[in-house]
């Protein structure tokens, strides 16, 4: 009972803060509502996670939980790497440019 309320909470906390950001990243904070509620659902009734686990072919909801925790942090470190790789060649990019416009002559020409 008190890890059901402990989960409960930091859950309730991930949806408020999703929804608070629904300006900011629509799709994402959709999304983290989303799993935020799902698993609020999950953590008062458990015996659903291993009604869908045994659907889909899992041994036991935990595990099935497991994997698709597993699926999405690294679909969430793929998008942070892309994003991050996209920035550096930004930067790259505007740092040529300010490099290029503030050219100057060498000492010994003037």
């Amino acid at each position: 009972m008190i890890i059901q309320i402990l989960l409960s909470t930091a859950l309730l906390a991930v949806l408020v803060y999703a929804v608070s950001q629904r300006r900011r990243a629509y799709g994402i904070s959709v999304g983290m509502a989303a799993l935020a509620c799902l698993g609020i659902i999950m953590v008062w009734a458990p015996e659903l996670s291993n009604d869908i686990a045994g659907f889909v072919g899992v041994g036991r909801g935990a595990d099935l939980v497991l994997y698709c925790f597993v699926v999405l942090m690294l679909a969430a470190v793929l998008n942070i790497h892309l994003r991050l790789r996209s920035d550096a060649e930004t930067i790259t990019a505007l740092a040529r440019a300010i490099a290029l416009q503030t050219v100057s002559e060498p000492e010994e020409n003037k």
